[in-house]
């Protein structure tokens, strides 16, 4: 299993972002002191781990990250690169969801046979869901 941990600035704003955007559920949330959290707003979370079909994204704040890992400082912010992908669920279920924005393409039928929508979540990252709405490539 691969589970990206995404560097936010705004533990409260990612974690309403994906919650409210793509439906994601919160598994568990940690205070900065290490301290699991109860509730599920995880007021003072430091990182926090967030599913969705069977699929995992976790976040961290950057003074977090720079507490365990010193190539991080507690001032960086994020530096998007690539696209976190949400296979399985369709652009028309969240388009109505997203500031326009943070639209950065679609919804499209993609060569590929995959139905995308592309958009930007609060730090920058580029985030995209599709799902099977065409003939796939042959050969």
């Amino acid at each position: 299993m691969i589970i990206p941990n995404l560097l936010v600035t705004d533990m409260q704003r990612s974690l309403a972002f994906y919650r409210d955007m793509l439906d994601m559920t919160l598994v568990m949330a940690v205070s900065q002191d290490r301290e699991i959290l109860s509730g599920s707003d995880a007021a003072g979370a430091a990182f926090a781990i967030l599913e969705w079909n069977g699929g995992q994204l976790m976040l961290q704040t950057a003074a977090s990250l720079a507490d365990e890992l010193s190539v991080y400082n507690a001032d960086q912010t994020p530096s998007a690169s690539g696209t976190i992908y949400f296979r399985d669920l369709h652009p028309k279920d969240v388009i109505d969801r997203i500031p326009e924005d943070q639209l950065v393409k679609g919804p499209t039928l993609q060569w590929y046979g995959m139905m995308e929508l592309y958009f930007r979540d609060p730090d920058g990252y580029v985030i995209c869901v599709g799902t099977p709405e065409g003939p796939p490539p042959t050969g």
